[in-house]
């Protein structure tokens, strides 16, 4: 079953991902993991027990090395997410440069001590020798691995808040592209990793059939939100950084240098500024007769049909202008659609009123309204208005 779904969701991913680097990495990592589970179906089709291995001894290296290794490589898909293009093969090494270092540590170590890894049928046996460098250093691989996850985690979260504002900067609806999901993510690699601790220090049968059991419900919980998950980036927005300030200068470099169309850029800082009112004039007049936000796929750059300047520029008129993020800019003028439909059109059901207004759900619409209107749900605003 697990090579099955590794394999699997990696061909589907791969099929699905050809202009999306994020499904690709994820297709790469599942990949990964279907190997080790088709080389045990393997073992089990031989009968070859270098293959098939149902229990381990504690502490085992071959499973420590690869183990962490596997724990690592699937930190690596939630910061593509978030930092589209930033990952490459050198920041990769680089990633994975602690962990190689402290692995191969052991392994010169253990040459010039003129040893072998000892092999530990038991937990008596690992106790026994515990103050030689052979079995102390792997409980210290152990803890450097819990440290490198909590690292990478923090890495990731730390650019959530950024992602979201970004979102809400240029895109009217952000179902397809919500993260909240890679806090799931997370937890399904803690729980990964607590029953791979378990299988590392107990080894028996039980605890691979665990291991396997949470490798499978994690992996297609991930193939579904990484089918369909859309990012807000271009590919390789953060190709040189990290930042997102410094990312967003090179894309307005880039863009400057570029044939651009109708696209222009405001002479100074002080020319944008006094054009200001104007140009939230004539978005606010245009929203009003042509009413855009009725679709639901509507975001920033559609503006800049009528309103000829770049993404920056764009994101500001609405910030500076409106004194709002365009999502919430856009939320609004929505609202307000409902609110009138609600009270004029009472043939549509209510429902439908919310798609009709550019919300891309009924449920997404019922939970905005109710937000909006202090716990007034849609049903109850039209009836109320209707008495009065």
């Amino acid at each position: 079953m697990a090579a099955v779904i590794c394999t699997g969701g990696a061909s589907l991913l791969f099929l699905r991902g050809r202009n999306n680097r994020s499904r690709r990495l994820l297709a790469g990592i599942m990949s990964a993991w279907g190997f080790i589970y088709v080389l045990r179906v393997v073992g089990i089709l031989l009968g070859n027990q270098a293959l098939n291995f149902t229990r381990t001894d504690v502490a085992d290296t071959l499973v420590l090395v690869c183990g962490n290794l596997y724990l690592i490589i699937l930190l690596l898909y939630p910061m593509e997410v978030v930092r589209p293009g930033w990952l490459n093969l050198k920041r990769i090494g680089i990633l994975l440069l602690p962990y190689i270092s402290i692995t191969l540590l052991y392994y010169i170590v253990l040459y010039l001590l003129g040893q072998e890894p000892l092999e530990l049928p038991d937990m008596e046996q690992f106790i026994n020798h515990i103050g030689e460098f052979n079995v102390w250093y792997r409980l210290l691989m152990t803890l450097s691995i819990v440290t490198y996850l909590i690292f990478l985690f923090r890495l990731t979260w730390h650019y959530k808040k950024f992602y979201q504002q970004w979102c809400r900067n240029n895109y009217s609806d952000d179902k397809n592209m919500d993260i909240s999901w890679l806090r799931q993510y997370g937890i399904g690699v803690v729980l990964i990793g607590i029953a791979y601790f378990w299988l590392l220090f107990d080894g028996n049968t039980y605890c691979f059939i665990v291991h396997n059991l949470t490798v499978q419900c994690f992996f297609c919980y991930t193939l579904y939100k990484g089918l369909f998950h859309d990012n807000p980036y271009t590919e390789n927005f953060f190709s040189h950084t990290l930042n997102e300030a410094d990312a967003c200068m090179k894309a307005e470099l880039r863009e400057k240098q570029l044939p651009s169309g109708n696209i222009c850029f405001p002479e100074s800082e002080s020319a944008f500024l006094n054009k200001l009112p104007a140009y939230h004039e004539e978005i606010a007049n245009w929203m009003i007769k042509k009413k855009p936000y009725l679709n639901p796929s509507f975001k920033l750059m559609d503006v800049s049909d009528i309103l000829p300047l770049n993404r920056t520029y764009l994101s500001r008129v609405f910030n500076d202008g409106f004194g709002d993020s365009f999502s919430n800019v856009v939320h609004d003028y929505r609202i307000r659609e409902a609110e009138w439909m609600l009270v004029n059109r009472k043939d549509i059901p209510v429902g439908q009123v919310g798609e009709l207004c550019g919300f891309s759900s009924p449920s997404t619409f019922h939970r905005a309204f109710v937000q909006s209107h202090g716990g007034v749900t849609p049903n109850r605003y039209r009836k109320q208005t209707g008495e009065k």
